[in-house]
């Protein structure tokens, strides 16, 4: 299984604050079943060039990497979780910011109200620059975006992510599976730490297989899988 958001990467920004964090939520997503980890730390393109980004990502990544030495952690892909801004279409190094290997970009969307621009931009990333927008945490918008807005995120048919969290929450579980289930959400922890928001996809699986069964629950897990590979 594969984890697409994440907050490991050490010092970058509210996830682990040092190596050793970073180690040590490497190696409980090992336990529970992760093969795969993403590390995407938080870009805010109003408030840091992409240039320092990519530098001090680089920096990080060269320090976990050093310390990891030939343990069997899951295997790494470095990436970005980015703030949504009018004109990130444009950004000349756009691409280096996608996952790894890929042209798939994952954008945090704003709280504030959406208006037409966010869907323009997010549509521009595509004709303008063949990089496809993957929605994170979609769950969170349920209840503060109007239900018009996120039917037409899902219809502009870009992969959106469903954090494990919202699982636990009754007011939010069967909007969560529906996502899951009807518009092949993606599963991620979003971890930063190993208190409160701590690596939690074994939970989540467990409760969708309860939910909506075996079948389901295995076709959640090849999507973390292979999203990524198209």
């Amino acid at each position: 299984m594969t984890d697409l958001h994440t907050h490991i990467l050490p010092g970058m920004d509210d996830g682990a604050r040092s190596v050793e964090q970073a180690l040590a939520l490497l190696q409980e997503q090992a336990k529970q079943g992760v093969t795969t980890v993403a590390l995407t730390p938080h870009f805010y393109g109003r408030r840091e060039a992409a240039s320092d980004f990519l530098l001090r990502r680089d920096e990080a990544w060269i320090r976990l990497s050093e310390a990891m030495g030939d343990q069997p952690y899951p295997k790494l892909l470095l990436g970005a979780e980015v703030a949504w801004t009018p004109d990130m279409s444009q950004w000349a190094q756009l691409e280096e910011l996608c996952y790894q290997g890929t042209r798939v970009l994952l954008v945090e969307l704003p709280m504030t109200p959406w208006t037409d621009s966010i869907f323009r931009e997010l549509y521009s990333l595509e004709s303008r620059r063949g990089v496809i927008p993957m929605i994170a945490h979609l769950d969170r918008y349920l209840h503060v975006q109007k239900r018009r807005d996120i039917e037409r995120i899902l219809e502009m048919g870009y992969p959106v992510q469903v954090s494990a969290e919202s699982l636990s929450h009754f007011y939010l579980r069967k909007q969560a599976l529906g996502l899951l289930e009807k518009f092949d959400g993606i599963l991620i922890s979003d971890c930063h730490n190993l208190s409160d928001r701590r690596p939690n996809l074994m939970d989540a699986m467990k409760l969708i297989e309860k939910k909506l069964g075996r079948a389901a629950a295995g076709k959640v897990a090849a999507m973390t899988d292979e999203i990524l590979m198209d």
